[in-house]
């Protein structure tokens, strides 16, 4: 495997890709194959390069409330490794896919060229600024108001989430979302497609919204 046409080694000698190689682990998965469970020791740094995964935890019911999604090629959960803490929440494959395992004592030492701190450190930032909207949109806006910003943002994400989950993350009730969704699909802006909510005008969110 080609380990520097990911972001993570493109700077690093042949030298040093061939050391990190030596602690690094490709592991296929499946669909729904567990990367970390909740409470885990984060003893490798994991780099997913293929599918996409979920983090989530589990609430007192057993539904799976989806925290965020993740797609190639990103860090996964990489603040538990730095911060030397159990992973906060699980992390599920959402299909097949590939994930790098790099012992994360022994790949620390790299972590000290300034090219691959910047890139872990631009990773933390995006997830940072991601779970800063989120609360700031809490803090922000009605509940109409957030529905419309999460679908015209993460459309994808919309589409994929199950309506559980998208409620707790918004920090609303699973009946209120209900409710207001009604009025989307009324207003054109999505559309039911089998079991799924499919987003058919997402442009349209801002004739009747902004933010």
């Amino acid at each position: 495997m080609d380990l520097k046409k990911y972001f993570l080694f493109k700077n690093l000698s042949d030298e040093e890709i061939k050391e990190i190689k030596k602690f690094t682990i490709v592991k296929k998965l499946k669909k729904n194959d567990i990367v970390f469970y909740e409470k885990e020791e984060p003893n490798y740094l994991h780099l997913l390069i293929e599918g996409s995964v979920r983090v989530y935890k589990v609430d007192n019911k057993g539904n799976e409330l989806i925290i965020h999604k993740f797609y190639p090629v990103s860090l996964i959960a990489e603040l538990a490794n730095f911060e030397n803490m159990p992973y906060p929440a699980n992390c599920a494959m959402e299909s097949d896919g590939v994930i790098l395992k790099i012992e994360f004592e022994k790949f620390k030492k790299f972590m000290q060229k300034g090219d691959v701190c910047m890139q872990i450190m631009s990773s933390l930032l995006k997830k940072m600024k991601y779970l800063d909207g989120i609360i700031q949109d809490n803090l922000i806006f009605d509940t109409e108001t957030k529905i419309a910003k999460f679908i015209y943002e993460n459309p994808e994400a919309f589409e994929e989430l199950k309506q559980h989950s998208v409620a707790a993350l918004l920090n609303i009730k699973p009946e209120t979302l209900s409710r207001k969704l009604k009025k989307f699909k009324e207003l054109g802006i999505i559309k039911n497609e089998g079991a799924k909510l499919k987003v058919i005008d997402k442009e349209k969110i801002k004739e009747f919204y902004s933010w």
